[in-house]
């Protein structure tokens, strides 16, 4: 099992966590549309962070569609009917139980379809990431074996021979790893993870979709369960 440490909270995981807090200041209506966001002071004051990291949060979200600066007035929340905005965003401000249907929704399908469409060079990928993955535990390093796990279902995303498949589940890893990395170096690594994803690999590697669709939904509920366990710790 990995040591039970945090991972040190670096200055673009800062802005990360401002730009969360935002977006779910604005998912639940509490920033509502045309309404004034607090000023840059006031934001600074509550989220314990320097005026750089607000300014760039506001910038990104700004970009996203999410908020507008009017000049000499302040920053106003946007219709988020009449924006564009990106889907890395529109995840971050999900509630966890959105996340959690949506992504059995993309593994389900994306094993179903690896197991008919994968390649000789899918498979390889996919061993490879788990030999990193059991390299990183031997190691106890979290982060890396955090990093192996999400290029292992990435591989098995691109096997799906679904392009946009593959990307959108991309775009959910981008949101993943913050969370992972949390929930491993809170409650170590659970070591059923080692026998799910095998039997995941071997049931694709012999174009079996019912039984890797089997072990994708297996490793879904255990996750599952291990993050609602620390949502509530």
């Amino acid at each position: 099992m990995m040591p039970s440490r945090l991972t040190p909270v670096r200055p673009r995981k800062l802005g990360d966590l401002v730009i969360q807090q935002i977006q779910e200041k604005i998912s639940l209506g509490i920033f509502a549309p045309g309404t004034k966001i607090p000023t840059e002071p006031t934001l600074m004051a509550q989220l314990g962070v320097g005026r750089s990291t607000v300014r760039e949060a506001i910038r990104v979200l700004v970009s996203a569609g999410l908020l507008e600066v009017r000049q000499g007035d302040g920053t106003y929340v946007l219709d988020r009917t009449s924006g564009h905005e990106p889907l890395e965003y529109r995840l971050r401000r999900a509630k966890a139980e959105e996340i959690r249907e949506v992504r059995r929704i993309i593994e389900v399908e994306t094993a179903r379809l690896a197991a008919l469409n994968r390649t000789p060079g899918d498979i390889e990928a996919m061993r490879e990431c788990l030999d990193n993955k059991r390299a990183a535990m031997a190691a106890g390093d979290s982060h890396g074996y955090v990093t192996a796990d999400i290029a292992f279902h990435s591989a098995v995303a691109a096997a799906s021979g679904n392009g946009l498949l593959a990307d959108l589940y991309r775009s959910f890893c981008m949101v993943f790893q913050d969370f992972l990395d949390s929930l491993i170096a809170d409650r170590g690594v659970n070591q059923y993870q080692d026998r799910i994803h095998n039997g995941l690999l071997e049931a694709i590697a012999a174009k079996d979709p019912e039984k890797a669709v089997a072990f994708a939904m297996e490793a879904l509920d255990r996750t599952t369960n291990d993050a609602k366990a620390l949502e509530g710790a």
